[in-house]
């Protein structure tokens, strides 16, 4: 099988039961496929070496840091953004390789495709979500995702050139269990708080008393997690408790910051005793 001029890569840790299905449809056909771990104790790596892989290690400082820095390891100007819980459908495999078989014209910086969740189990809860198109595969000198500590804004910005649509599905394996979610979620809030004070953004109060319910109201009703039954529930309420606690986080960060400055004029105030 001719391998294209495209480079795959992940960003990782501790991934060592979804990843391999992920790898599986990039195997054969990509010319690169690379992996940046941010220290995995699992079998991540050995699962990547055995592939046939790149295995790269590089410390955790937000999700578009690490994904910039992947990219920019890359050796090709065409890359393919993938996690570890997305598996390329058939469809979207067969187009993407039909992409390369003559040149790309060079006012195109990337391709949408559709990304739709897909429930760990057959008969499980959790089956309806809303699909939507995102820009996962581009050329680094037309696009590319701003290097932002603490930022989980990791998304290739298009600098020149048009996006097309492309057909096919990324299936979101995401969803392990509510406990699962809870924990990501939670990395997630921490680093969006993070995010805001390095930004100076002041959270007022009575922005965190509307956060909650209007972000309850978004999933539960918009984006119809009441579909799922007693699991949309679950899922609308953690969701909407990061939302909030990205809020309440940086209100505290910035409740702290303050009173450690205080009190350090304070003390040079003072002066020597």
């Amino acid at each position: 099988m001719m391998k294209l001029p495209l480079s795959v890569y992940y960003i990782t840790q501790n991934e060592e039961l979804r990843l391999p299905e992920s790898l599986a449809k990039v195997m054969g056909w990509a010319d690169e496929i690379l992996v940046v771990d941010s220290g995995s104790t699992d079998k991540t790596r050995e699962i990547v070496e055995s592939s046939g892989a790149r295995f790269v290690h590089n410390d955790w400082e937000g999700f578009a840091s690490q994904k910039a820095y992947a990219a920019s390891l890359c050796r090709n100007d065409w890359v393919l953004d993938l996690d570890a819980d997305e598996v390329l459908s058939d469809e979207l495999v067969a187009n993407i390789r039909g992409l390369f078989e003559k040149p790309i014209p060079d006012d195109v910086a990337g391709f949408k495709m559709r990304w739709v969740l897909s429930p760990p189990l057959q008969g499980h809860p959790f089956r309806y979500e809303r699909s939507k198109k995102i820009l996962r595969l581009y050329n680094r000198t037309r696009a590319a995702i701003e290097a932002e500590k603490d930022s989980n804004n990791d998304r290739p910005q298009v600098k020149v050139g048009k996006v097309l649509e492309l057909k096919g599905d990324v299936l979101h394996r995401t969803l392990v269990s509510l406990e699962q979610i809870e924990k990501k979620y939670s990395q997630l809030s921490s680093e969006q708080a993070r995010f805001l004070v390095a930004k100076g953004r002041k959270i007022p109060s009575a922005r965190l008393f509307a956060e909650f319910p209007l972000k309850f109201l978004k999933y539960y009703l918009v984006r119809g997690q009441f579909r799922n039954g007693w699991f949309g529930l679950s899922v609308a309420i953690t969701a909407a408790n990061r939302n909030f606690m990205r809020l309440a986080k940086a209100k505290e960060m910035q409740m702290l910051a303050e009173l450690e400055g205080g009190a350090e004029h304070k003390n040079q105030a003072k002066g020597p005793q």
